[in-house]
């Protein structure tokens, strides 16, 4: 078994591709006839192929609740009296972020661009749409700005996200409101009075948090520009 065959593309690349039903282009096909007849010459009788591709990231949705910046993460995440998880990871992306240091430059950022990984706590008000107020995304592609791109994309984070959200769905329907106006409090009591509400340990560092907000500002602007 071929645990995988990694594409390298561009953000712009990854959409179109999300937007085509996620189907390989021509040119992978061709590197995948290639693959195939080197698995066949170590001895495979036959191979078989995904007909679909697994995108691992393709942007973030706008126009959420309450979005989540790489900043709020290291500033310990949603109030421990909202939370209903504490999550840990590093800012880590992988292959880096190319053109990064030139843009930071060109700001007049000067700066390390590594920072310490964040310890913060989880709510859900970053999955809900504002404008779709019944419905919620809990993916890599949630609203999610700056740095946190790249602690947003780990399941585990997001399995607890998705947790609350299917409690979220619940009161929503019981009390029938929509899911945009369920707040991280009433999941939270529903957690607390079942005894399922893990401990909270969020732990905000804030020198590393004000670097931060200050760059996601900067880049922010610059891109908007």
């Amino acid at each position: 078994s071929w645990n995988a065959l990694l594409f390298a593309v561009t953000a712009s690349e990854a959409e179109a591709l999300a937007r085509n039903g996620s189907k390989p282009t021509a040119n992978m096909q061709r590197e995948i006839l290639f693959i195939t007849t080197w698995l066949k010459s170590l001895g495979a009788t036959s191979v078989t192929s995904a007909s679909e591709l697994y995108i691992r990231h393709a942007g973030n949705v706008t126009g959420v609740v309450e979005p989540l910046t790489g900043a709020q993460m290291l500033l310990g995440g949603v109030p421990a009296n909202e939370a209903l998880a504490t999550f840990s990871y590093h800012f880590d992306v992988r292959g880096g972020i190319p053109g990064i240091r030139d843009q930071a430059t060109r700001l007049g950022w000067f700066k390390s661009l590594s920072f310490k990984h964040p310890i913060f706590n989880v709510g859900i008000r970053h999955a809900l749409i504002k404008n779709v107020p019944n419905l919620a995304v809990v993916s890599p592609c949630s609203g999610f700005e700056g740095f946190a791109c790249s602690v947003g994309r780990i399941v585990e984070f997001n399995a607890a996200v998705g947790q609350g959200v299917g409690i979220a769905a619940v009161n929503a329907i019981l009390n029938n409101k929509n899911l945009a106006d369920v707040s991280n409090r009433e999941v939270r009591q529903v957690l607390a009075e079942t005894g399922q509400l893990p401990k909270i340990f969020g732990a905000p560092n804030s020198g590393d948090a004000m670097l931060l907000a200050q760059f996601e500002t900067l880049a922010s602007s610059d891109a908007i520009a």
